[in-house]
This record gives structure tokens, C-alpha cells and sequence, in this order.
């Protein structure tokens, strides 16, 4: 039974760093993020650039959801005080 345990620690740790030396399910190109940090996200680096009505609309679309997100934080928080 210790064998059998063995090998199955060894067939790990091998499935393991052959994951590591591929680079896991980051290095599929669907999981990469075009745009490297925040202000990339918001300056919608990761659309075409070419398409200057797709840039903008990225962008207002993504600055929209993050200030609906802040509106909702705060709705929250003050609902929650309430009570």
C-alpha cells in the first residue's frame, strides 16, 4: 500500500511542475488579460484600437459600471446602518 501511495505523490508532483513549466491555464491566450493594469482596463487598451466608437464605448460602459458599483456600495452601507 505505501508503494501505491508513493507513486501516486510522484505522478502528482511530475502533473505538477509539467503544469508549472507550461505555464497553467494562464498561458491559454482566453485567460490572458490584454490590459495589464487598471488604467488599461478603464482606457479599454484590450479593444480594438482601429475602432475608435468601440474605444469609447468601452471605456464610458466601464467607467458607468464603476460608478453604479460605488452608488450601490453606498446604498448598502446605508441601508444596512439603518437597521
Amino acid at each position: 500500500m505505501p508503494d501505491h501511495d508513493d507513486q501516486k505523490a510522484r505522478d502528482a508532483k511530475r502533473d505538477l511542475d509539467r503544469l508549472r513549466e507550461e505555464g497553467g491555464l494562464l498561458n491559454a491566450p482566453k485567460m490572458k488579460p490584454k490590459s495589464k493594469t487598471v488604467k488599461g482596463h478603464f482606457m479599454a487598451e484590450d479593444v480594438d484600437q482601429s475602432d475608435r466608437i468601440e474605444v469609447w464605448g468601452s471605456r464610458i460602459g466601464r467607467i458607468l459600471s464603476l460608478i453604479a458599483v460605488f452608488i450601490l456600495i453606498i446604498w448598502l452601507v446605508n441601508f444596512l446602518q439603518r437597521n
